[in-house]
């Protein structure tokens, strides 16, 4: 037992040094005590502690162990939301190329519906321009003037912004000497504008243009092109008479007062130019003749082919996307099936040119702004057009997509919905050359009034389409002076509204033909869920 406590007693306790193992401790020649660094009882220990070095040391290792983890951590989180991002963007493209070209898309059978139909030619407008001569002469007018727009477009093809400077379109008509009409179309336009100008003449036309410049007067110029006589038009009658008397020889008869047509649409300060340049006690300056718009209304073969087909697509996009619409969708989402559907078609379209109304929004034949979700039991309302080589269409479907559990509720709609067809069929049934535009609505207006609901048709029958939305002849029950002549295109679009519940409308495109109606946009809508 002693010698196993001798033994023990040679090894150090814990925590405390091996002074054998220290060769500065024990070859100490002064003799201080190790423990003593400054003679006076302070006992701050020279010693290292070796335990307390270990401690730090394996601290530093551990901190940077966990540093290290750290960093591997971040760059494996980084590397997946890389790849991450990667897979989706992937399988975005791989989704899109699939839909786009393995026949995926809702709207793929739409593509290039119009692709086979031609723009208006460069002939189409000159011929434009020879019917207005010709009309003008047989109205004994000098001159049509118009200012940008949908006129000088419809004649021109030029598309220009209107400003404070007057940019303006004149043609003028007369008959030569052998009978055969005339015409001259003459640009007006700011001198520093004159380059940009004739970059907008279609090829081969021979338009002059004449130049004012800033501070002088585009009014000026005008009435100069007007007084400026045509080579080789006709003298004026009796002017070369010779019966011998030299005072009858040289007396020239009076002329009668020359008319100068505005474009209707010209703004007032441009109009007031003109009048103030050009009236005198020959000549008047006058808003455009009915019968110079008729020439916009009634619509050539290629016209009616080109809203044939903007009309028949956009019947096909609401029909597609009507397949898309599923309760708990927001009316905002559809518009947006509407603007793909159009995109995938090839025709022009503009966001927010679908009026999409559901339930109770559809009781304001424009809507009311808000952003419904659909719900079970509410009808779906898609107003809608698009563009084709400028023109446009404009139809309107009213249907379910699931109706609700009320059926009282259901028939009441169905009742209503088949009012309006019927109200579209009397109005078609009542077409033909002659007939005013008021007897149109008359016919549909006097069917639903039949059914009960006459207090809630609430618009004019419809409207004539082109190049313009709204457009002559507009069929409302006052207009007893406009006359239906073959060419012209409009809209039947019969409606019923009742605030707070319902509104129901369709909108088909219609022809007016040598004896009677074509529907451009093709069949009407079947039922109440087959639109």
């Amino acid at each position: 037992m002693a010698a196993n406590i001798d033994n023990a007693s040679n090894v150090p306790l814990p925590g405390t040094p091996d002074l054998e193992r220290q060769p500065l401790l024990n070859n100490n020649p002064s003799g201080a005590s190790p423990y003593n660094t400054n003679g006076h009882g302070s006992h701050r220990s020279h010693i290292p502690s070796t335990l307390g070095m270990g401690g730090r040391r394996r601290s530093d290792a551990a901190e940077h162990a966990l540093r290290r983890d750290k960093i591997r951590k971040c760059w494996r989180v980084g590397m997946f939301a890389i790849l991450l991002a990667i897979l989706v963007f992937l399988s975005m493209w791989l989704f899109e190329f699939f839909f786009r070209h393995m026949g995926g898309s809702p709207y793929a059978h739409l593509k290039g519906s119009c692709d086979h139909v031609a723009p208006i030619s460069p002939v189409e407008f000159e011929e434009r321009q020879t019917n207005l001569s010709r009309l003008l002469v047989d109205l004994k007018a000098g001159a049509y003037i118009a200012e940008p727009g949908i006129n000088m477009q419809y004649f021109t093809d030029i598309k220009w912004s209107q400003s404070e400077r007057p940019f303006l379109l004149v043609v003028q008509a007369k008959k030569d000497k052998i009978g055969t009409v005339l015409t001259k179309t003459t640009i007006v336009a700011p001198a520093f504008e004159a380059s940009r100008a004739r970059q907008k003449f279609l090829p081969g036309t021979n338009y002059e243009i004449k130049t004012w410049e800033e501070g002088a007067s585009a009014y000026k110029v005008v009435r100069e092109i007007i007084e400026t006589p045509w080579a080789g038009t006709d003298p004026v009658e009796g002017e070369n008479e010779d019966d011998g008397d030299e005072e009858v020889r040289h007396k020239k008869p009076k002329k009668e007062i020359e008319h100068i047509y505005i474009d209707p649409d010209m703004r007032q300060f441009v109009a007031t130019g003109l009048a103030n340049a050009l009236d005198n006690s020959e000549r008047k300056v006058e808003i455009a003749n009915h019968y110079i718009q008729l020439l916009r209304m009634q619509k050539s073969a290629h016209e009616i082919e080109i809203l044939r087909c903007v009309s028949q697509t956009t019947v096909n996009v609401i029909r597609a996307v009507k397949g898309q619409i599923h309760v708990g969708v927001r009316e905002s989402e559809v518009q947006a099936m509407m603007t793909q559907a159009y995109k995938e078609s090839g025709l022009s379209y503009e966001d927010g040119g679908s009026l999409v109304l559901f339930g109770k929004d559809a009781a304001l034949p424009h809507g009311s702004g808000n952003d419904t979700k659909l719900e079970k039991g509410m009808m779906v309302l898609i107003d809608s057009g698009a563009r084709l080589h400028g023109y446009l269409s404009d139809i309107t479907r009213t249907f379910w997509v699931r109706r609700g559990n009320s059926k009282e509720m259901n028939e009441e709609l169905d009742k209503v919905w088949e009012t309006v067809k019927n109200a579209q069929i009397a109005a078609l049934e009542a077409v033909k050359p002659g007939a005013a535009c008021s007897s149109i609505d008359k016919a549909a207006r006097g069917f639903i009034s039949g059914q009960g609901y006459g207090a809630w048709f609430t618009h004019r029958l419809g409207h004539g389409l082109g190049m313009e939305g709204h457009e002559e002849p507009y069929l409302n029950i006052g207009n007893t002076d406009t006359a239906l002549k073959p060419g012209m295109v409009f809209t039947n679009e019969p409606g019923i509204y009742v605030e707070g519940s319902h509104g129901i409308r369709l909108e088909d495109v219609v022809l007016v033909t040598e004896t009677g109606y074509e529907i451009l946009s093709g069949e009407l809508a079947t039922s109440a869920t087959e639109p």
